[in-house]
């Protein structure tokens, strides 16, 4: 009886021994992740991931951008009094931050990236659940439910980011076609307007040419007058110039009356 319960004993060691080693050799499923959240001096909020923090720098993968973004910032970037450090293990973060970056994925902005950074979170936390101790299959099974359901999401972004194209697409060249419309009734416009002024500088040039041809009809009386007394100037100065010739060739008289004596 003695002996049977040494072997009993003994086995129960051998085994509590055997428990404890392998929970020993095993990778630990969750590591702790600390989520850095605050404001810097210029009133930029940031949060995500610490990766390396001293008392000059924190490196950080920042979780409010997508995709994530690895930032180094110095101490004295950040604003006083505003960091704030959450632990926690890095399954639950897993957990927690996968349906975030899923939630954002239906924003059109950057989903691409979003609907990645979720599959890749609930994958690592089904690798996580998958190395611990005792893996719980319905857990595992939840995680592999959410993946599906983020990749039948991806899918459906897929078929309405190309129906967003289209429309815009099809919107842009509506608005093209109406402002080709628009550029085309301002050329008519504009071919209106240009063949008035043309009309009215063709009336004016008209005019000024009937003007320019008085003016030369004009200039050319002006010229015959002028060229007549020119002629009659030299004319003139021709006969002057005879009846100097005339009175310097006759002798001088000189007539004297004669006085009258008074009664």
């Amino acid at each position: 009886m003695t002996n049977k319960y040494l072997l009993i004993t003994a086995g129960a060691i051998v085994c509590f021994f055997s428990v404890l080693h392998a929970q020993t050799e095993q990778p630990k499923p969750n590591g702790n992740v600390r989520i850095k959240t605050f404001y810097l001096r210029n009133g930029r909020l940031i949060m995500g991931r610490a990766i390396l923090e001293d008392k000059n720098q924190i490196t950080i993968e920042e979780l409010n951008l997508s995709p994530i973004a690895v930032s180094m910032y110095a101490r004295k970037q950040i604003a006083s009094g505003t960091m704030h450090t959450q632990v926690m293990s890095e399954l639950d973060y897993c957990l927690k931050f996968a349906p975030h970056f899923a939630a954002k994925a239906w924003d059109f902005k950057n989903d691409p990236d979003d609907f990645i950074q979720a599959i890749r979170l609930y994958e690592k936390a089904k690798q996580l659940l998958s190395q611990a101790p005792e893996p719980d299959p319905h857990q595992i099974s939840e995680i592999d439910q959410k993946i599906a359901m983020v990749k039948a999401d991806r899918q459906i972004w897929i078929t309405e980011a190309k129906s967003r194209a289209e429309l815009s697409k099809l919107q842009t060249q509506a608005l093209i076609d109406q402002r080709m419309d628009e550029l085309k009734q301002e050329i008519t416009n504009n071919t209106a307007e240009v063949a008035a002024i043309r009309q009215t500088l063709d009336d004016q040039y008209k005019d000024l040419e009937r003007r320019i041809s008085d003016f030369d009809k004009i200039f050319e009386d002006l010229y015959r007058t002028l060229q007549q007394l020119a002629d009659d100037i030299d004319a003139n100065t021709a006969d002057i110039r005879e009846l100097r010739r005339y009175y310097r060739q006759q002798p001088t008289r000189i007539y004297i009356q004669p006085n009258k004596q008074p009664r």
